[in-house]
C-alpha cells in the first residue's frame, strides 16, 4: 500500500505536468574562501590577489571579507578584479579571509565549419596576436610548428590540429612553474602553464587571436594550486581550450575563472612571510525558480521549498531531513541483510550526516581521535566508581574539549575541513564512546576494534549514498518516494533469513548436505 501510494502520487504529479528534468537537478554551487596570512614587524606591507569576476558563465555572490587588522579594497586591473590586503605598521601574525558563493555554468561551443582564418582584426584583438616575453609567437621554431598544422581556409581545423599537437605531443610534466612557450616546445613536456603558453603562441603564429586564462579547478578541500587554460577568438567569440585536461571548446562546471591574461595570481611585498590557501566546499541548492516552478501548482515541489524559506528554515536542513531516511535504509540493509555490527542503533546514519561538513576522510580521522580520547578518559573515570549520569556528563565534556582542540589545530594550519567538527552530534559521540568502552571491557580490544570498523564502514556507505547527487535530486523533487522507503522498512523488518556474514561463517556446515 505504501509503495502504491508513493507511485500513485508520482503518477499524479506526472499527469499534472509538474514532473520535469529541471526539477530533478539541484544546482551545484561552491562555498569558496581565500585565506591569506602575513607575519609583520611594524612595516608597511601589502598582498594583491586576483579574484573571480561574475559574467554570463559564472556567478559570484554573497561576498564577505574578514580582514582582521588588514585593510581591504578591490580594484580593476586590466579588466580583472584585484583584491588588495594592506598593513600599516602592524605586528604579529595577521590573517584575512575572503568568502563567496560561486557557480559555473558548463558550456560547449560548436566551431564554424569551413570558415577561413581572417586576414585582419580590430586593434583590440590585434594585441592578442603579438609575441610576449613568455609567449614567443614570432620564434622560428614555433612558427614552423604552427605552419605545419595551419589550414588557412579552415579556422576550426587549424585550432583542432594545434590543440591536438599540444595535448598529445607535449607530455604532462611536473614543471608547474612558469615555463614559457619556447621552452615547452623544446622540452616537449610541461604542466598547464607551459602547455597553455605554447598553445597561445601557436594560435597567434597561425594568425588566430588567443590569450591565457587563470583559474581554479573547484573540488572539495584546501589547495594552493591554480590552473591555466586558453581562450581563442573564433567567429566573434572567445572560446576556451584546455590542452592539459583535453577540454576542447568547452568549459566544465568546476572551472572557475580568476583572471584573463598571463598574470601572477598574487603579488606582494617582499621579505614578508606570506601564505595563502583556497578552500572550496560543494553546495547543492534547488534549481532556479523559473525552471522548477509550475505556476504554484499544489503538486510542485518548489512550493515545498518556498514554504521552508518563508519559515526561515534552511534548505540544507530540508536536505538532511529528506535524505536521512534513505541513509537509515542503507543501515538496515547492512545490519539485517549483510550482518554488520555497529556501535549504536542509528549512530552510523547520524554520523554520516555529520560527515557532510568534514568530508569522509577528515570525518573518519576525527571520529577515531575522539573515540580514542573518550575511551582513555572513560578508563580513568572507571576508577572513581561514578554514577551513570555524571559519568556520561564528564564524557560529553571531554568529547567537546577534544573537538574544540581539533578545531583550533586545523584553523591554525589553514585546514578548514576538521574545523567543521563542531557540527558533529555530540550526544551520539558521547554514547558511542560509552558503548565502545563497555565492549572493550566485556569482549576485549579485538571485538571493540571490529565494532568500530563496522561502524565506520556503515558510515562510509551511508555517506556515499546520501551525498549522491541523483539520490538528492530524487528525494528533493519527489518527497513522496519516502513512502517507498517506508515500504522497504516493512520488508526488511520481516526478514528472518540468514545474513551474508552468517552464510560465510557457516559455509562448511551448509556445504555438508546429508552428512551428520
Amino acid at each position: 500500500m505504501l509503495l502504491a501510494l508513493g507511485l500513485g502520487a508520482l503518477a499524479l504529479r506526472a499527469n499534472s505536468g509538474v514532473l520535469s528534468l529541471a526539477a530533478l537537478t539541484p544546482r551545484l554551487e561552491w562555498m569558496l574562501s581565500l585565506q591569506v596570512s602575513m607575519d609583520l614587524h611594524g612595516d608597511q606591507a601589502n598582498a594583491r590577489v586576483l579574484l573571480p569576476k561574475a559574467d554570463d558563465i559564472q556567478l559570484v555572490r554573497a561576498e564577505r571579507v574578514e580582514s582582521g587588522g588588514l585593510s581591504f579594497s578591490v580594484h580593476d586591473r586590466e579588466g580583472n578584479r584585484q583584491a588588495v590586503f594592506e598593513a600599516d605598521r602592524l605586528d604579529g601574525h595577521q590573517v584575512a579571509t575572503w568568502n563567496a558563493i560561486v557557480r559555473v555554468l558548463p558550456r560547449r561551443w560548436i566551431l564554424p565549419e569551413a570558415s577561413p582564418i581572417p586576414t585582419s582584426y580590430p586593434d583590440d584583438l590585434a594585441l592578442h596576436l603579438q609575441p610576449t616575453e613568455t609567449i614567443q609567437s614570432a620564434d622560428p621554431e614555433i612558427i614552423a610548428v604552427a605552419k605545419a598544422h595551419t589550414t588557412p581556409a579552415d579556422v576550426s581545423r587549424t585550432v583542432r590540429d594545434l590543440f591536438d599537437y599540444v595535448h598529445t605531443e607535449i607530455r604532462a610534466g611536473t614543471y608547474e612553474n612558469a615555463l614559457d612557450a619556447r621552452t615547452t616546445l623544446r622540452w616537449q613536456e610541461a604542466f598547464c602553464g607551459g602547455k597553455s603558453r605554447l598553445l597561445v603562441a601557436l594560435l597567434r603564429a597561425a594568425k588566430i587571436p588567443a590569450r591565457m586564462v587563470g583559474g581554479l579547478i573547484l573540488e572539495r578541500g584546501a589547495k594552493r594550486t591554480t590552473h591555466a587554460w586558453v581562450e581563442a577568438w573564433i567567429n566573434g567569440l572567445w572560446i576556451p581550450f584546455d590542452a592539459l585536461n583535453d577540454h576542447f571548446a568547452e568549459r566544465p562546471a568546476h572551472y572557475l575563472q580568476l583572471y584573463r591574461g598571463d598574470h601572477a595570481l598574487i603579488s606582494r611585498t617582499s621579505d614578508v612571510n606570506f601564505q595563502y590557501r583556497f578552500h572550496a566546499k560543494a553546495w547543492r541548492t534547488p534549481p532556479d525558480e523559473q525552471a522548477a516552478s509550475s505556476g504554484g501548482s499544489a503538486y510542485d515541489t518548489h512550493v515545498l521549498w518556498q514554504a521552508f524559506r518563508r519559515a526561515e528554515i534552511s534548505l540544507n536542513l530540508l536536505r538532511i531531513l529528506l535524505t536521512l531516511p534513505v541513509g537509515v535504509l542503507v543501515l538496515l540493509l547492512l545490519r539485517n541483510v549483510v550482518g554488520l555490527r555497529t556501535m549504536g542503533t542509528f549512530a552510523p546514519a547520524l554520523l554520516a550526516v555529520a560527515f557532510r561538513d568534514t568530508g569522509l576522510l577528515w570525518g573518519t580521522a576525527v571520529f577515531v581521535i575522539v573515540i580514542g580520547v573518550g575511551i582513555a578518559a572513560r578508563s580513568v573515570l572507571d576508577h572513581f566508581q561514578l554514577l551513570h549520569l555524571p559519568r556520561l556528563a564528564i564524557a560529553m565534556t571531554v568529547t567537546i574539549l577534544s573537538m574544540l582542540v581539533i578545531t583550533w589545530w586545523s584553523v591554525q594550519r589553514g585546514i578548514l575541513e576538521p574545523a567543521h567538527v563542531t557540527m558533529f552530534p555530540i550526544a551520539i559521540l558521547t554514547l558511542t564512546v560509552e558503548n565502545a568502552f563497555q565492549e572493550w571491557q566485556e569482549r576485549g580490544v579485538r571485538y571493540a576494534a571490529l565494532l568500530a570498523s563496522g561502524t565506520l564502514f556503515c558510515v562510509a556507505c551511508i555517506h556515499t549514498v546520501i551525498e549522491n547527487h541523483f539520490v538528492q535530486a530524487i528525494v528533493f523533487a519527489f518527497p513522496e518516494m519516502l513512502l517507498a522507503v517506508l515500504a522497504a522498512y516493512l520488508v526488511l523488518g520481516r526478514y528472518a533469513g540468514l545474513r551474508l556474514f552468517e552464510l560465510w561463517r557457516f559455509r562448511d556446515l551448509l556445504g555438508s548436505r546429508g552428512q551428520p
